[in-house]
């Protein structure tokens, strides 16, 4: 069997269950199971990831659009998903920190939005909630809250399209604090770098959606944007840069916006014979 890792960006030959070999054209992994395992792997041929009809940068402002929609309470939920390292995050923050909304800190100010990052129980997600309530609570890479069935169905009830939103626990417990049932009156934006499909269609079907499953040519669109931001690196340095990593595109472990500037600091900080150190870093991480 061959299929393509999109997140390597190459084609990768399965023999019982294990890689066997991996190269940047399924001509190549099928030769190499027909040489070396008797395997043909030319029937098998997958479907690479098609270009979105939506561009990189219109993907990234309908993050800002629809965060802005949920931090108004137009809509009580947002999930975006796709590739790491590109920006999500940053995206929301900004939005948010633009609206003129203050993040709720530990020790600091009672703010208008909370990032909740880890693992959860549902038991915590439930409290998470109810100590939140009324704010907008952003799930930064905590698949685990909605991966369990109790907390999908929390996150249904909290994202539910009628007039009030009541979440109920309905099992024992000792936290007298926390009422068994209560109305949600709060927003959640989901941001995970689990593809779409993942997720509990329970969720995505009561939130708007953003995927930013990105292919390897609109991960380099993606960094080359941000390089025509950045105001702290020569732009000569980053147009060489950027010419290396469209170069080497399909050799990076994880190409990502981290990636990319790591390289840009190597070439900054080595000079001359930045290539080979850059590009075995980047194998690597």
């Amino acid at each position: 069997m061959i299929s393509f890792n999109e997140k390597l960006g190459k084609f990768e030959g399965f023999v019982n269950g294990k890689v066997v070999s991996r190269a940047s054209t399924h001509e190549k992994v099928a030769a190499t199971l027909k040489e070396k395992y008797g395997v043909s792997g030319t029937s098998s041929k997958p479907e690479v990831k098609a270009k979105s009809d939506f561009s990189v940068t219109e993907r990234f402002d309908f993050i800002g659009k629809f965060t802005k929609l949920a931090a108004k309470g137009v809509i009580p939920g947002l999930v975006i998903t796709g590739s790491g390292g590109l920006g999500k995050t940053h995206t929301v923050i900004a939005t948010l920190d633009a609206l003129g909304l203050k993040e709720d800190t530990i020790g600091g100010i009672d703010g208008d939005y909370i990032f909740v990052k880890g693992y959860s129980t549902p038991r915590n997600l439930y409290t998470t909630l109810y100590n939140n309530n009324g704010k907008i609570i952003v799930f930064d890479d905590c698949d685990s809250s909605f991966k369990d069935p109790i907390g999908a169905n929390i996150f249904k009830a909290a994202l539910d399209s009628y007039q009030r939103r009541i979440i109920t626990w309905g099992a024992e417990s000792k936290d007298d604090e926390v009422p068994s049932r209560f109305e949600f009156t709060g927003k959640v934006i989901f941001i995970s770098n689990l593809e779409i499909s993942k997720f509990p269609q329970a969720v995505l079907s009561r939130s708007m959606l953003v995927d930013l499953t990105l292919n390897l040519e609109e991960k380099v669109e993606r960094i080359e944007e941000i390089f025509a931001e950045d105001k702290s690196y020569e732009k000569e340095d980053k147009q060489i840069v950027l010419e290396f990593v469209k170069e080497n595109m399909h050799k990076f472990k994880d190409l990502n916006i981290r990636s990319a500037f790591s390289v840009l600091k190597m070439k900054v900080a080595l000079g001359e014979g930045w290539k080979r150190p850059a590009l075995y870093s980047a194998t690597l991480n």
